[in-house]
Order: structure tokens, then sequence, then C-alpha cells
């Protein structure tokens, strides 16, 4: 009851039937203000919930243990952080598994696990407790049963022994009927003496909220805007099941109001269920919270996102290599912006820019492509010796080097870096500088304008510079050292630019495209001296490279004759 005890300011108008008379009722919880007009006709009523932003701010994430932390999940939980800190208010996690057939601890795990990883640290929830506990729906029946009580001694509730045929059977006549599938039982209107007729027969019941006939529901989405209901859309709701296991929508709303929480943040798909609340939260006498309903996310082809479309949950995004820091960014960029062309945040520049009236309404599209490419702009903002270690580490475990550390793993990252966006991308980038593809580029169509350029010729001449040992002492003295010998051999076949550059690249890496043809020169022939590359990882080294190179039959290629006629040697 501490909410209650420190409810906001709120005023309720009671306007009965016939009468003129008017009731203020007040309620205070800091210097927050609520205002709830209602109207009282026969079981009808309006109610038009309005409310400041002067008070604690008090957000929560709310998760069902029933699967993975999906983006969507994750996005509304970013949403919740980034307003509460952005306000110095509190975000708490709370757990929603009163679906016990598929709620699991392993989820709920599964779950914290994801959060953490994305950075969204809670105030209060499992793991660190607070002074609004338990954090466990599973744990708060006893609350739940509480207040179902204090409503039906309100009246506001009452037991209904509709047999499930029953319910189906008005299903069914409102469905002939064209109507809306609302409850039209007896047990609204019935006497004392029947319910007590039916207890002592032990006939099993639910707890139904008793609906106003007429009168509508108006709120002040803070994204949507005004989003009105009417009363007559809704029939008479079940709050307690015939297992005495409370209905999500009851749950929720004692659980939002004895928690004090001022804001809820939720998605779109929540947003029916405004109505059913706004009834018990002024049935219990709580004022209702800011509501803010997030669009969906949705696939490229505007569907709602699904497993159909690939990835979708955090824990798949953590597996594939994405880092957290782009997670977060992106998901903050599905429906909102800062109002600039600014696209790269980190989380604490989040907080700072982050505001509810820039949340776009409208469905935000996932697009992979971007997040891969975001990723990237995240991986490459790295500090060199976090990025050096990561790379390097997933290098030595995949097999590749030796070491997971040192100077070529330092030098194969600055130079590989650019073309890497995951992670798992950097395995697939080294592999592919240290392998040796030589026959199959000469044998492509792009290798084509290389052969008729006199590749052959450059050939001899680097074989001869090989032979005599001055490349290798060029290649040791490192950048410097290329540079002198690459424009003395230029000049000693008078070719310059592209027609000394592309010869020389497919002949040293055995490729028409890569990084920079000096700087992956000298890291290859320091791969090779070094033994910073496991000998099983693929690598060709220089002095094998050069074999291949004495082996190659040039007229072959200038003849088209295929590729395994032409003495292709596999490495």
């Amino acid at each position: 009851m501490a909410a209650a005890a420190a409810a906001p300011w709120f005023r309720a108008r009671l306007i009965p039937e016939l009468k003129n008379r008017q009731s203020l009722l007040y309620y205070r919880n800091g210097d927050r203000r609520y205002r709830q007009s209602l109207c009282f006709r026969k079981r009808s009523f309006s109610v038009y919930a309005l409310a400041g932003d002067e008070g604690a701010v008090r957000v929560r994430f709310a998760p069902s243990p029933t699967g993975n932390l999906h983006v969507g999940g994750a996005r509304t939980a970013l949403f919740n952080y980034l307003y509460a800190r952005s306000k110095g208010g509190k975000f708490i996690l709370r757990i929603e598994d009163t679906d016990l057939e598929r709620s699991t601890r392993e989820s709920e795990e599964a779950v914290l696990r994801d959060l953490s990883w994305l950075g969204l640290a809670w105030d209060e929830g499992p793991g660190i407790g607070g002074n609004y506990g338990p954090y466990r729906q599973s744990e708060r029946n006893a609350l739940y049963k509480q207040f179902a009580e204090k409503l039906l001694q309100s009246g506001h509730v009452y037991r209904c022994f509709c047999s499930n045929e029953e319910l189906e059977k008005m299903k069914e006549m409102a469905k002939l009927k064209q109507l809306p599938p609302v409850y039209t039982g007896r047990w609204a209107s019935a006497t004392e003496e029947e319910v007590l007729e039916e207890l002592a027969k032990g006939t099993p019941y639910t707890y139904r909220f008793r609906v106003p006939k007429e009168g509508s529901l108006k709120i002040d989405d803070l994204i949507r805007g005004e989003v009105s209901w009417n009363f007559d859309t809704l029939g008479d709701f079940v709050i307690m099941r015939s297992n005495g296991q409370p209905v999500y929508n009851f749950c929720v709303t004692v659980d939002d109001a004895t928690m004090a929480i001022s804001h809820v943040i939720r998605a779109e798909e929540h947003l029916p269920n405004t109505l059913r609340q706004a009834l018990i939260y002024k049935a219990l006498g709580f004022p209702m919270p800011h509501f803010a309903h997030v669009s969906l996310i949705l696939a490229p082809d505007r569907s709602k996102l699904s497993k159909r479309h690939g990835a979708t949950s955090v824990g798949q995004f953590r597996d594939m290599g994405y880092l957290p820091q782009a997670m977060v960014n992106y998901l903050a960029l599905l429906g909102w912006g800062d109002g600039t062309e600014n696209e790269f945040f980190t989380l604490e520049q989040l907080v700072e820019k982050f505001t509810i009236e820039r949340v776009n309404k409208s469905g935000a599209i996932f697009d992979s492509t971007k997040l891969r490419w975001m990723n990237g702009q995240h991986l490459r903002s790295l500090p060199s010796e976090e990025l050096n270690q990561i790379i390097g580490e997933r290098w030595k475990d995949a097999g590749i080097v030796t070491e997971s550390q040192g100077f070529f793993i330092q030098d194969a990252v600055l130079l590989l870096k650019d073309g890497i966006e995951l992670i798992p991308d950097s395995e697939k980038a080294l592999s592919s500088l240290l392998s040796y593809p030589l026959y199959e580029t000469l044998a492509s169509t792009e290798g084509k304008p290389i052969l008729e350029d006199g590749v052959s010729e450059v050939a001899k001449s680097l074989l001869a510079a090989y032979d005599s040992g001055v490349l290798s002492g060029a290649l040791a003295e490192g950048q410097p050292g290329w540079k002198n010998w690459v424009k003395k051999f230029g000049k000693l076949l008078k070719r310059k630019g592209k027609s000394l550059f592309m010869p020389l690249r497919v002949l040293l890496t055995g490729k028409l495209h890569g990084p920079d043809i000096g700087a992956t020169t000298v890291l290859l022939y320091k791969a090779g001296t070094s033994g910073s590359v496991v000998p099983q990882a693929g690598f060709v080294t220089f002095d094998e490279r050069f074999k291949i190179l004495r082996e190659v039959q040039w007229e072959s290629f200038s003849s088209n004759v295929p590729l395994s006629a032409a003495g292709a040697v596999t490495h």
C-alpha cells in the first residue's frame, strides 16, 4: 500500500445522476498532479486522464520469461532506460511470470543477461531488490488476491460461475449477430442467494470486473496524442481465473500502481489493454500513470518482424558478433532521432539527447544491412588496444595465429579493420590475406587485362629481385624499405601507378583487390619470418609463392587453356 499512501495529486470530479453537487478527491505523490473527470449515469462514465511531468520519474520494463529477449522488447527497455536516466529517475525491472506453463527461470536468466550485455542497468528488480518488491509477479499473488477482494467488497467485481460451454455459446451468439464478443452472462446481476448456492456446491468461479455500459476513456498518449475508447466495446472481463491465478491486465495495474510507476512506456500492441487497466486504476482509487505506446518494429516487407526474417533476439545478434554499443545505437534509431543527421551515438550521448516527444508513432523498419554497417563503425571506433585484443583472441581461438597479441596482431588489425564489420569477419579477412589464389585470379575474366598488360614480364623481374635477396632485404626494413624498392623497381620496368601496382598485387598476393599493397606485402613477409601464423592455417609463405610463380605457364593463359590444364596448384 506504499503507493496509495504516496499517491500523486489526483482530482476526481463526480457528477451523480440528477444532481449538481460535486465532490473532489485529492491524492499526492511529490509534486506530480493528476486529474480525472468521471461522469456517472447508470454504470456509465467518462475518464479523462491528464498528468504533468514534474514529479519523480519511475519507469519499468516488464518482460515475460517465456523465450529470448526480442529486439522489440530490447528497444522498449532501452527507451524506458533512456527516459529514466534523462529525467534523473528510476528504471525498474519486473518479471511477468504469471504464465506458469511457459515461464522458465532459464529464460529469465537469459533476459537478464541480455539486458546487462546491452548496458541497461536497472535500479530495482531481480538481483538488486528495492522498496517495492517482490519484483516477480509469481511472488506477488497475495497482493493480487488482497486487491481482488477489495474490488469484490466494493462491488466493482463479482463472482462469475459460467462454465466454458456457456461462454462459448455467448461468443457464437455474438458472432452470429455481428457483435463484439462481450460477456452477457447473468452473474453480473445475480442475487446473493444464487451466489451462496453455487458456493455451497463448490462450483468454480472467476472474478469479473463490472464495465460501465456507457461512456468512454480518453488518454493523452505521450507518443500518439489523444486516444479514446468506448466502453460498449468491452464486456465484463475476468481479473482472477477459477484456479486463483490473476489475469495479466489486473497484475500489471496492481504492480504499476503499488510500485509507483509514473510512466508506462510499452509497445503499441498493449494499447488496447489501457482501457481495462484504466478501469481497474479508477476502481482501486489509484491515479493513472502517463502512457506512451511505441510503434512496432517491422520487417523490410512491413510485416511484423519475426523469426522468418532471420535473427530477431538480442542473444542471436550477440552470438553473431555484434557489439552491444552498436545494438543500443541502432535500436535507439528505430523510431527516434535527435533532429539532426547524426546517427552515431554512445549510450551516454543517447541519455543526453533522448526525449519522448521525438519518438515517432510510425512503424520502424529493421534493416539488418544498416545494423551491420553501424556495427563496423562502432568496431573501428574502439580504442586500438581493445580492438586488437578482441580480434587477436578471435584469430587465436580460430587456430590462425599462435599468439593473440604482439606486433603481427597490431599490424594485421590495422591493415584489415576497414573491411571488418562483425568480429567473425576478421577470420575470413585474415585467412584471405594469407592465401594465394594466383591461378584462379589469372584464369578469371577480371584477370585478362592483367595478362594483356604484360604481367609475365613483371613476374620475371620480380623473381630476379627475390632470388637476389634485394626484395627480402627491403621488406625486412618495413614500409620504408618497401617504398624505396618499389620506386626503383618501377623505374627499372618503366612502369608507375596502376600499371606497376596491379601486376605486383596479383603476383605477390594472388588477388586483384585488397588493402594497401605495400602494407600487405610487408605483413606477409613478417608472417613468414616471425612464426606468428599457425602452419596449418593455410598460409602460403613467400618461398612457396615464388615457387608457384616460377611454375606458371604464361602461354597457357594466353591460349585460354582451362584452369585444370594450366597446372593449377592448390594450397
